[in-house]
């Protein structure tokens, strides 16, 4: 009996030693503060496999944040998130490493960077350059005739997709959502018939369709007022 008992604890040691290693997500966090008299910073770091930083910010309603990253690895993205907002406003892994919109409502804004999970897994380094920007004091009122979709009820008949990086596309979504399914590509110029926004995750959508009568919704900062 005294040697079953023996050889159980044996086997039990045995085991515990040799449970496999298992990765967990490693985040840091840091505050942004702008050099006085400047409207910006600009930030170098290193992640590594599952590893990530949370860069956060104060921003008033109105004011234009922009956000690149440069990296050395094609892996390497940011997320912009709202305050209190439980989805981002802004995913890199489908809209690509720049961001540039007018906040919608003030308070601490998060700009995440991390690495795609294929590359995690592989335990790759990513090297990156942040600059972060925020300018203006309060949201700018419409113009007639260069209106962008920051409100949320009325404006135009028709909206003209504008500010699209010249190698993009906008994409119409199944949701107002960045997760949602992209059911159309448009490039700038291209014209989609207003169907009203709202707010979804602290960012404007539109929803919209396009002259071949697909529907879904559009990010709003990339509408401008048009006519037809």
């Amino acid at each position: 009996m005294a040697f079953v008992l023996g050889f159980g604890l044996f086997l039990a040691a045995f085991a515990f030693v040799n449970l496999p290693t298992v990765s967990f997500a490693q985040t840091a966090n840091e505050r942004l503060a702008f050099p006085r008299g400047k409207s910006g910073t600009v930030v170098r770091d290193t992640i590594r496999g599952y590893e990530s930083v949370e860069y956060h910010v104060d921003l008033s309603a109105g004011q234009r944040l922009t956000v690149d990253l440069q990296t050395s690895n094609a892996s390497n993205y940011f997320n912009v998130t709202a305050p209190g907002a439980a989805e981002a406003m802004f995913a890199g892994s489908s809209e690509g490493n720049r961001f540039q919109a007018r906040v919608p409502s003030s308070g601490d804004y998060k700009i995440t960077v991390y690495l795609m999970r294929n590359a995690a897994r592989r335990n790759e380094t990513a090297r990156y350059t942040l600059s972060v920007s925020a300018t203006g004091a309060v949201a700018a009122k419409p113009q007639p005739g260069g209106d962008y979709a920051d409100g949320l009820s009325g404006g135009p008949d028709w909206w003209q997709v504008s500010g699209v990086s010249s190698n993009d596309t906008l994409n119409i979504r199944t949701l107002p959502s960045a997760q949602g399914r992209v059911v159309a590509q448009l490039v700038n110029g291209e014209l989609l018939r207003n169907m009203g926004c709202r707010m979804s995750a602290g960012q404007r959508w539109c929803r919209v369709s396009t002259e071949d009568g697909i529907r879904g919704w559009a990010a709003g900062r990339f509408l401008r007022e048009a006519s037809r």
